[in-house]
């Protein structure tokens, strides 16, 4: 992020949860199916629709987000901030 700033590129980062696409599918008969019923699990009690961490990205990517550089936006639905049990 550092090197890269002098020549007007922001690097940032999203460090997204559980979304419910079909990445799985290849392993599970029903991908969606599977990151939707694990992401229960999280804080937020479910998981992520794709276009939630659509907007985060969109987000990074525009102009109201100029001063960002370096970050990592957390949208886990609350997992990164919960102690592991």
């Amino acid at each position: 992020a550092v090197e890269a700033i002098g020549h007007g590129i922001r690097v940032n980062a999203v460090g997204s949860g559980d979304t419910v696409t079909s990445i799985l599918n290849h392993i599970h008969a029903d991908g969606p199916s599977a990151l939707a019923d694990y992401g229960k699990h999280a804080p937020i009690g479910r998981a992520a629709r794709p276009e939630e961490i659509a907007k985060v990205i969109a987000f990074l990517a525009s102009e109201e987000a100029s001063f960002m550089v370096g970050s990592i936006a957390m949208a886990d639905g609350g997992k990164s901030v919960v102690l592991p049990s």
